[in-house]
Parts: C-alpha cells; structure tokens; sequence
C-alpha cells in the first residue's frame, strides 16, 4: 500500500498564545483553545483556506479545552464547550459567541470536554482527580462524578458499549458504569496517561508520557503497545476516513500517522509540544502548538499550501533538527532526555544530569539532602563565536574559565572580559552561585592570574556611578539622591500597598493566601521624573536624538492615570527607551506608569514590539547592569499586567523572567519588593498550572536572600498562592520542608505575634504543610 505524501495546507494564525486543543465541528470548520483565555472558529475558504469567524471569550484563565455539541433538545442549534484552567466550563452558540451555559463543579482545571453518546450528555475531566457526565438538557440535575483517581484526570471518554473511561495522571485508566460505579483499573502504562480515543465498536486507544500507545478492548485487555515517538505523547485522534488508522501528536515536535499498528507517516513542525491533533472528516489533520498556531496538513495535492510557503516551512523545520543536533558536550540535543528524566530521582548526592528543554540544554545536580533535582545553570553548545571569543549564554567573553568549587560536582562557568574589573566579576560570580563571600578573594586572584591581566581597569567615580547623578558611588541599599531610602514599607505603591505594620487581621477576614488579583506600582512623582528627563535630554549626545519640552512634557503625561495622548508620543516613548543605561531610569519609570493605561498597554505589549519590548526589559535585569535599572525594569513588568498583552507576554517569557531574577545579585529593599511583586503576578497567574517547578524554586531562592520584611511578605503570599492552588501540591510541600532555612524561619513566625501579617502568612502556610 502506498503511504500518502501529507504537506502543509494551511497556517491558521491568530491566538496569542499555546494553542492546547483543536476540534472538529460540522462542514469541516476547526474549532481551536488557547493559553490567551480565548476559544476560535475557523470556517473554510475555498479551497484550502479558513478565516476565524468567532472567537468566543469569557474565561478568568487559560482555555484548555474544547469541542462541539451536538444539537440536543435545549439547544437545537448545538453548542461549542470549552474548559478552563478557571475551573469551569462554557457553552456558547456557535455563530454569534454568546455564552449559553456556565458549568461549576470541577475544583481545579478541567483538561477535557468530550460529548457523550447519548443527545445532550457532555463529558469533562479536571485536575480535581474526578469526571463529571453532565446532562445539558436537564442543567439543574447534578452531574455524575467520576471519583477515584489519585491524580489529574486527562481525558474521558464513553466507550461503544456504553461505559465510561478515565486517563490520570496516577499512570491508570479507569472503567465505570453509567451511574458512577467503577467497574475496573487498567495498569500498563508507566506515565502520566494522556489521551483516549474510540478506535472501534469493541476497542479504544490510549497515549501517555510514556512515549507509548497501547490498543485496548472494551473490557480493558491490553491487546498491543505501538512506539514511535521519542517523548510525551499528549493527543490522539482516529482517522475518520481510513479504517484502523489515527494520529498521535506530541513533546517530540511531531504528528505521526498510524495504520494498523505501525507508524506509516512523520510530519516534523518546527515546534517543541505539539499539543493536539484531530483528523477532519475529509483527510485532513489539523494540529495546535505551542508556538500559538493552527496548522492544517492534507493529501491532496489540490489543497496544498504554494511552494513558497512549503518551502519556507521546510526551512523552519530544518532550523529546529539542526538545532536538535547541536553539539553538547559530546552529546547531540536530540539524544539527551527531555524533562522527564527528573522525574526519577538521583542516584548519588550530586550526581548530575544533562536535560533537554526546548532547543536548550540545562544542567542539573541531585540534592539528596532536598530529595530534588536543581538546575545548576544552561550548558554551553557549539555555537560559533567572534576570532579569540568564546561564546557563553549567547554573549561574547574573552574567556568563559571553568571553576571546581566541589569535589564529584561538575565545574562552575565564570565568563569574564579583560574591561572588567575582577574583584566586581568574581562578586556577580559568588552572588550568581550562592558561594560563600569568604571565597570573594580566591575568585578573583584567580581571574587576575588566569586572564594574566597586566594592569587593572581604572575604576569610574569610585568604582560606581550614581546612575541618579553620575557623581557618588551607587551601593544597593544605599540612599541616593532621588531614590527613596530602603524601608520595611514599599515607598512606590501609595497607602494601597501592603506594609509590614502588625495589622488587626480577624478571623473573619478574606484570608492572605491565596492571592487572587494582581498587584501594581502605582506611586510616582511625575515632575521629578520630568526634571530629571530634561536633565539627561542635554546630555545624550549628538548620536542618539534629543526631544523638545514640548515633547518631554508629554511624554511625562502618559504617567497619568487616565491620560490623552497622541501616537507620536508613545514613538517618543520607544525612542527614549534607546537611551544609554547610565540615564535609563527616568524612562523606565514613565513607562511603568504607562502601561497602567489599557490602549498603552496594548501599543507596547502588541504582537509586534511587545516581544523585543520584553526580551528589551530582560537584558537590563543582567547582574552586570544598574541597580537602578534592574528595579524599574522589573517594575514595568509588573505593571505589565495591567492588561491582557502585558499580562500574557510576561507569562509566555515567564521562564526567562524567573531565570533572570535568580541570577541577580545582592538587591536592595526597593529592588527585593520589585522582584517579590513580579513573582507574586506570576504566581496568580499560574497557581494552577502544574508547570511551576521553576517560579517555586526562584521564589524560596528570594526568600532566603530576602531582608526586606515587605518583599518578604509579598514572596511567602507568592509561595503560598501557588501552595494553595497548585495540583502539584506534593512537590512545593516537599521544597518547603526540605528547605530548613525557609521552613524554620517559617515556624518561627507563627509563634509570634498573631496580628502581624507574615506571621498570618506562615501560620496558614503551614496547615497546608
């Protein structure tokens, strides 16, 4: 038998974020969910073409889920469902996007709706370890709840005999009697199950991340297993038009085409997750990834996409093997496991391993003391650097050396330029690491012996220059002239913000944790900015443009709360942003307030500026940058979240926002409060996700670095949050208690006293415990 050519058809773009599920509903439209808390329709064009004719809205939080109803007798005209990380589920008319049904029940995210059988019955799964069978009809009758998995339920689906089955997360599947009643637990798989799909009238498939598939008959006989992806395999759909054939789609970048049992056919996507796939009545199969699109593969030769386009695809995907085979080490990126592999734990205490994590490589070592794999940091590839550089974390260095710190542990990399000052380098070194100060000396006659430095760089104003005047040395936690002196309360939030004064907190108060709204910084002096812009307008220099007054002052009214504005304001804006770093402050603390405002939330955060905009604000948290500039940066990004483009941005950058924040040094109180608030936005934006391994970490990192008892409240509540909310709840309980720094200081703060809002904190942070 011939196996059939699929090519691209078409690239459906338009969500803002992961597309996480794609569904079929009638006359072959797509139906797809994202991250950006949107649902969309796409209605076919012509030949091969769609145009998104509804986006259906009205979810708190990230869509995960969706599908088309059947018309049943309450709604002749049929509904689209989805669920989400909100912990509820939607019904909306199709046409027009009006919600028709709001379904509560579920307490966590619901990671799956799915139609029944019979006319009206909807099928969903949540996080909550349960599946509902909700009659749509009859809105007002309980749902039946499907109870007995110890983990997530990923997927649930009826079977042609008429019962019901369940995935989790526990590594089983799950058998039930139309009323509840649980009929059998199916063991096998050695994951996280992920996906059930109806493959006959006697058998049904499922997929986990196992990297497996396994065929199974209705009364829950393992009848064959089928490998073919290398990593999590997250969907399955069967083939509609083709008799025992399906598509599975997953964590290796791929959409792989089966038929009876062997794997006939592999579509490469220049993507990491492959989300979901669905296979559409006409042959097509239609997939959503996490790089926010929609893409539609067929074989027809009639609906493929024009040469251009495949071949531009092509390249794409090329770029993605290429750097899949990267050079690690010794190692190609496609050989080393992805980040399942610390799902196991170590061996030996400080044992190390090597684990992919998108096209990047990280290191990581085995605590045993902490029962936890941690990230030493990213791993150098094989990237071409300029003659007599070395390249490291894509930056040039006259030379990355390599530092044994500890027997059995891998070496540390310090990378170092000759127009450094060595004792400064060797301080970011020991901050970055977490080192001992006392190894402050050793580290940096090391750099002067090893990089055989003649003569020391000449130090400027005295080693530091005030970044307010140019004049006095700059020392974090220092009073400077124009910035407000570090105290235990937050100087820039305004009487709103939260303060470390004990507080008359009753029992009958909203509770501190969790959290469920984001916080801002919105206290600024607006003329003093406006003085000290004109100030530094004089001193930029012939290469970059200066601004009128006229200009600067309205440049300083976007700090207003509902102010006006015209469009050559905000490029004023950017152009300012261009500034050089020794005078960015002022700049960066209009745009704070700037960003507060919805139109200019959206003008700075859009599809196009936004991502420079933000990996702009990243590079001015490196620790070899301003203290002044790092706070501020982080203070946009807080506000970022002000609206939905800032918010979702900031969240699809959250990793390299977490990466920055552990790698900067010794913070001022101004600076810990800054960091604090924009781990406590992300934790209210992913407390319920189950991705949070690495915001948990960043978060306990600050908090044993943290004097400031305001930063510190606002961490604790971070990590609280994502404590109360997470479904992960086993493994931040287990960072907490193995961190005794932490779990002490903690324990020592509820003894104290009752009406002080961190004692509070830690006293409900540890009935959670």
């Amino acid at each position: 038998m011939a196996v059939p050519d699929y090519k691209l058809s078409t690239v459906l773009s338009g969500h803002s974020m992961d597309v996480r599920c794609v569904s079929a509903t009638r006359d072959y439209c797509i139906l797809s969910a994202s991250r950006d808390r949107t649902a969309k329709l796409w209605h076919p064009e012509g030949v091969k073409n769609y145009t998104n004719v509804v986006t259906y809205k009205g979810h708190k939080n990230f869509v995960s889920c969706v599908c088309w109803l059947p018309p049943c007798e309450a709604f002749p005209e049929g509904l689209v469902i989805t669920g989400s990380n909100d912990n509820t589920i939607l019904g909306y008319n199709l046409l027009d996007g009006a919600v028709q049904i709001n379904l509560k029940g579920h307490d966590n995210a619901v990671c799956s709706v799915t139609p029944g059988g019979d006319s009206g019955i909807l099928l969903s799964s949540s996080w909550d370890s349960t599946g509902r069978i909700w009659n749509i009809n009859s809105p007002q009758m309980a749902p039946i709840v499907l109870k007995g998995h110890q983990a997530a339920v990923w997927s649930l689906v009826e079977l042609a005999n008429g019962t019901y089955a369940t995935a989790s997360a526990d590594k089983s599947i799950k058998l039930w009697r139309k009323d509840g009643g649980l009929l059998s637990t199916l063991t096998g798989h050695t994951d996280c199950v992920r996906s059930l799909a109806v493959s006959s009238n006697e058998t049904f498939l499922s997929c986990a991340n196992d990297a497996s598939i396994k065929l199974w008959t209705n009364k829950g006989e393992c009848l064959n297993t089928y490998y073919g992806h290398t990593n999590y395999i997250y969907s399955i759909s069967i083939n509609p038009g083709v008799e025992h054939s399906f598509a599975s789609s997953g964590e290796d970048g791929s959409v792989r085409i089966w038929s009876r049992g062997d794997c006939i056919r592999e579509l490469r996507l220049p993507v990491q997750s492959v989300w979901s796939v669905v296979c559409l009545e006409n042959g097509d199969i239609v997939t959503g990834s996490s790089d926010g699109l929609v893409r539609v593969f067929t074989k027809d030769p009639s609906r493929f996409a024009d040469e251009a386009t495949l071949k531009l695809f092509d390249e794409e995907v090329e770029k993605m093997l290429l750097s899949s085979q990267q050079d690690f080490g010794g190692f190609k990126l496609s050989e080393l496991p992805g980040p399942e592999a610390l799902l196991d734990p170590g061996k030996s205490d400080g044992q190390t391993k090597l684990v992919r994590r998108g096209t990047n490589v990280k290191c990581y070592s085995w605590s045993a003391a902490e029962n936890t794999w941690n990230e030493i940091g990213d791993v150098m590839g094989a990237k071409p650097a300029s003659e007599g550089k070395t390249m490291y974390q894509g930056k040039e260095y006259d030379f990355v050396f390599s530092v044994d710190i500890k027997d059995g542990a891998p070496a540390i990399k310090l990378p170092f330029n000759k127009t450094e000052d060595p004792w400064v380098a060797a301080q970011s070194f020991i901050h970055k690491n977490d080192l001992p100060q006392v190894y402050l000396e050793q580290v940096a006659n090391f750099i002067i012996s090893n990089a055989k430095l003649d003569s020391l760089p000449a130090p400027s104003n005295n080693g530091y220059a005030d970044p307010f005047t140019g004049e006095s040395r700059y020392v974090p936690g220092s009073t400077v002239p124009g910035l407000p002196p570090p105290s235990s309360s937050d100087p820039f939030t305004g009487s709103g913000a939260y303060t470390t004064a004990s507080a008359s907190i009753t029992s009958t108060d909203k509770p501190l944790i969790p959290h469920d709204s984001y916080i801002r910084f919105d206290q600024g002096n607006l003329k003093a900015i406006y003085d000290k812009l004109k100030e530094f307008n004089s001193k930029v220099g012939d290469s970059l443009s200066t601004f009128s007054e006229a200009q600067l002052e309205n440049v300083v009214k976007l700090g207003e709360v509902n102010c006006t504005y015209n469009p050559e304001t905000i490029t004023t804006l950017k152009k300012m942003l261009e500034w050089p770093k020794e005078i960015l402050f002022p700049v960066l603390d209009v745009t704070r307030l700037a960003v507060r405002n919805k139109d200019i939330n959206g003008i700075m955060f859009d599809t196009m500026y936004g991502p420079t905009f933000v990996k702009y604000l990243l590079s001015l948290l490196s620790p070899d940058n301003l203290a002044a500039n790092q706070m501020l940066a982080m203070r946009v990004l807080v506000n970022a979240f002000s609206d939905l483009p800032g918010e979702m941005l900031v969240l699809a950058a959250r990793e390299s926002v977490v990466h920055s924040i552990i790698c900067l040094p010794q913070l001022s109180g101004g600076a810990q409060i800054a960091a604090a608030s924009l781990l406590l936005n992300l934790a209210v934006a992913l407390g319920q996700q189950t991705d949070t391994v690495e915001l948990v970490d960043c978060i306990i990192h600050l908090l044993n670095k943290t004097a400031d008892k305001e930063a510190y409240f606002r961490g604790i509540v971070a990590l609280g949050t994502l404590l109360a909310e997470t479904p992960n709840k086993v493994m931040i309980q287990s960072k907490i208690v193995s961190n005794s720094t932490l779990h002490n200081r903690m324990k020592t703060d509820s003894t104290a006293d009752p009406n002080n809002k961190i004692n509070i904190c830690s006293q409900q942070m540890l009935r959670m415990l």
